[in-house]
Protein backbone atom coordinates (compact mmCIF):
# COMPACT_ATOMS: atom_id res chain seq x y z
CA UNK A 1 0.00 0.00 0.00
CA UNK A 2 1.26 3.69 -0.87
CA UNK A 3 2.08 5.66 2.42
CA UNK A 4 -0.37 7.92 0.69
CA UNK A 5 -3.31 5.90 0.73
CA UNK A 6 -2.45 5.69 4.20
CA UNK A 7 -2.75 8.90 4.83
CA UNK A 8 -5.89 10.15 7.26
CA UNK A 9 -6.02 13.56 5.43
CA UNK A 10 -6.71 11.87 2.18
CA UNK A 11 -9.60 9.04 4.46
CA UNK A 12 -13.36 9.47 4.17
CA UNK A 13 -13.90 10.30 8.01
CA UNK A 14 -15.38 13.55 9.09
CA UNK A 15 -13.10 15.01 11.28
CA UNK A 16 -15.54 15.52 14.01
CA UNK A 17 -15.15 12.01 14.70
CA UNK A 18 -11.33 12.26 16.09
CA UNK A 19 -11.55 16.23 17.24
CA UNK A 20 -8.72 15.82 19.68
CA UNK A 21 -6.59 14.87 17.06
CA UNK A 22 -4.52 16.61 14.79
CA UNK A 23 -5.79 14.15 11.52
CA UNK A 24 -2.75 15.50 9.09
CA UNK A 25 -0.41 12.94 11.53
CA UNK A 26 -2.84 10.29 11.76
CA UNK A 27 -1.47 7.40 10.00
CA UNK A 28 -4.20 4.71 9.00
CA UNK A 29 -2.35 1.67 9.57
CA UNK A 30 0.59 3.43 12.21
CA UNK A 31 -2.62 4.49 14.54
CA UNK A 32 -5.24 1.65 13.62
CA UNK A 33 -5.17 0.52 17.00
CA UNK A 34 -6.63 4.64 17.58
CA UNK A 35 -8.42 4.87 14.87
CA UNK A 36 -10.66 1.69 14.83
CA UNK A 37 -12.08 2.04 18.09
CA UNK A 38 -12.95 5.56 17.86
CA UNK A 39 -15.00 5.07 14.30
CA UNK A 40 -17.03 1.84 16.50
CA UNK A 41 -17.45 3.23 18.99
CA UNK A 42 -19.06 7.17 17.95
CA UNK A 43 -19.28 6.63 14.10
CA UNK A 44 -21.85 6.36 12.06
CA UNK A 45 -23.37 3.03 10.04
CA UNK A 46 -21.88 5.29 6.91
CA UNK A 47 -18.22 5.57 8.78
CA UNK A 48 -18.23 1.28 10.46
CA UNK A 49 -18.52 0.54 6.50
CA UNK A 50 -16.09 2.71 5.69
CA UNK A 51 -13.40 0.63 8.15
CA UNK A 52 -14.83 -2.19 7.55
CA UNK A 53 -14.15 -1.98 3.81
CA UNK A 54 -10.35 -0.32 4.34
CA UNK A 55 -8.77 -2.84 7.36
CA UNK A 56 -9.51 -6.86 7.13
CA UNK A 57 -11.54 -9.08 9.64
CA UNK A 58 -8.80 -10.39 11.16
CA UNK A 59 -6.81 -6.90 11.57
CA UNK A 60 -10.63 -5.61 12.86
CA UNK A 61 -10.77 -8.85 15.32
CA UNK A 62 -7.42 -8.41 17.17
CA UNK A 63 -7.47 -4.56 17.28
CA UNK A 64 -10.90 -4.57 19.14
CA UNK A 65 -10.08 -7.44 21.04
CA UNK A 66 -6.76 -5.47 23.00
CA UNK A 67 -8.86 -1.99 23.05
CA UNK A 68 -8.68 -1.30 26.07
CA UNK A 69 -12.28 0.44 26.16
CA UNK A 70 -15.09 -0.14 24.03
CA UNK A 71 -18.73 0.68 24.33
CA UNK A 72 -21.13 -1.80 25.31
CA UNK A 73 -23.00 -1.53 22.18
CA UNK A 74 -19.83 -2.06 20.50
CA UNK A 75 -19.09 -5.28 21.90
CA UNK A 76 -22.02 -7.03 21.14
CA UNK A 77 -21.75 -6.01 17.65
CA UNK A 78 -18.18 -7.45 17.64
CA UNK A 79 -19.79 -10.18 19.56
CA UNK A 80 -21.99 -11.24 16.67
CA UNK A 81 -20.14 -10.27 14.30
CA UNK A 82 -17.24 -12.00 14.70
CA UNK A 83 -18.52 -15.19 16.88
CA UNK A 84 -16.05 -14.07 19.88
CA UNK A 85 -16.95 -14.27 23.36
CA UNK A 86 -17.61 -10.76 24.95
CA UNK A 87 -15.48 -12.55 27.51
CA UNK A 88 -12.18 -12.51 25.22
CA UNK A 89 -12.63 -8.72 24.72
CA UNK A 90 -9.75 -6.64 27.02
CA UNK A 91 -12.52 -3.96 27.46
CA UNK A 92 -14.64 -6.18 29.02
CA UNK A 93 -12.21 -7.92 31.38
CA UNK A 94 -11.42 -4.48 32.54
CA UNK A 95 -15.20 -3.59 33.17
CA UNK A 96 -15.59 -6.10 35.58
CA UNK A 97 -12.91 -4.98 37.46
CA UNK A 98 -13.64 -1.52 37.45
CA UNK A 99 -15.49 -0.38 40.40
CA UNK A 100 -17.67 2.86 40.95
CA UNK A 101 -18.34 5.03 43.90
CA UNK A 102 -21.68 4.04 45.76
Amino acid sequence: MKRAENNFQNSFFKPQLFWDTDNSKLDMELHKAYIIPRVMDKGSLDDVRRIMSHYSKDVLLQVLKDAPYLEKKTMSFCELYFGVPRAEFRAYQRSLTFKTWK
